[in-house]
């Protein structure tokens, strides 16, 4: 029984594996994890639902404005879960608005006594359009510096919508988490006009906890602990590594990532310091980050600031459990933000 679903979480991967725009990166990655992996969902919580705040380089005529909701669910007597994950976004003054829509599912199994295993697969609904009400052509500037209410220019670009895929695993103990996943497996075409494909993104990230003085509460409702994480994404021509440090002394968390370490092999197209602050009462988590910039571009344009709220719910002690009652997991250890 067990190979038979260590089979099925492996299918998961493989058949996503087999099947020119940036995605949005948050700061705050762990409090969004369902956009960058779907095997995270239905771990360590019977369902939550989160929504994500993100305002990129206010500085500018025109900030990039991110919004998200996300939830998760795991079924009831058993190791599988189901995710949605709506997110906007807003790109700048040029009026390029996205409006994604994602559902998911998860399974999760037993490997060891201390090891679990999560695949997920996930499918994506896109659409982006034009804001014409942000343009200024040509022709609708007057002598007199005015600007007249209509445009010769064409204006009649419908929406685009596109189909993508994104696959993940998750190989995860009470101490250590590492995950692998990729986004746009099917290259999907996309654009006005002229089409092009939306290039595959590779996201890896690890995670260790160490408990300070062995401080963490039976129930797992209360620790102290320090996490050093790291994560990997690639896209086409870009390469990012951000190298953090979190601590969480129960009800608060610290983090401080620096993003865009710099590697060779691709463009950094974004070096920042990442601050992070999170507050945990009871079932509602609270974060708020800030990008301080490092490179000249990022600190001149004002970094970003992200807002996420958390709600989880947890009615089995924190434990998976399947048809079997076999505990799969007593905790994730991945930062809460």
């Amino acid at each position: 029984m067990r190979l038979k679903k260590l089979i099925l979480c492996l299918a998961l991967w493989l058949c996503g594996v087999a099947a020119t725009a940036q995605d949005v990166l948050f700061s705050q990655q762990y409090a969004s994890r369902l956009y960058y992996n779907p095997a995270f969902a239905g771990i360590g919580h019977d369902w939550s639902v989160s929504l994500h705040h993100r305002t990129q380089w206010p500085a500018l005529n025109g900030a990039f404005v991110t919004n998200q909701l996300s939830t998760d669910l795991l079924l009831p007597n058993t190791n599988s879960a189901i995710s949605l994950v709506v997110q906007q976004d807003k790109s700048g003054i040029g009026g390029l608005q996205k409006l994604h829509a994602s559902a998911g599912y998860a399974h999760h199994i037993r490997l060891t006594k201390n090891y679990s295993l999560s695949a997920g697969l996930q499918g994506t609904i896109g659409s982006l359009s034009v804001n014409y009400s942000n343009l200024v052509f040509g022709d609708q500037l007057t002598d007199n510096g005015q600007v007249a209410l209509t445009s010769a220019e064409a204006n009649t670009f419908e929406p685009t919508k596109y189909l993508s895929f994104t696959t993940g695993l998750l190989l995860y103990s009470e101490e250590l988490l590492l995950g692998l996943a990729a986004s746009h497996l099917n290259r999907p075409t996309y654009g006005f006009g002229e089409k092009t494909r939306l290039p595959i993104r590779f996201t890896a990230n690890a995670v260790y906890k160490f408990y300070v003085n062995g401080y963490r509460s039976s129930n797992g409702e209360a620790e102290f602990s320090v996490s050093p994480v790291a994560t990997f994404i690639h896209q086409e021509n870009f390469t990012r590594l951000d190298l953090g440090l979190y601590t969480n002394y129960t009800p608060l968390s610290l983090g401080l990532i620096y993003k865009g370490v710099p590697v060779t092999g691709g463009a950094n197209h974004e070096q920042a310091l990442a601050v992070i602050a999170g507050l945990q009462l009871n079932q509602l988590k609270i974060g708020f980050s800030h990008d301080v910039g490092i490179t000249d571009f990022t600190r001149q344009n004002g970094g970003a600031t992200e807002i996420s709220l958390v709600f989880e719910r947890l009615t089995t002690n924190n434990v998976l459990r399947g048809r079997s009652g076999s505990k799969i997991s007593k905790r994730i250890v991945c930062p809460a933000f």
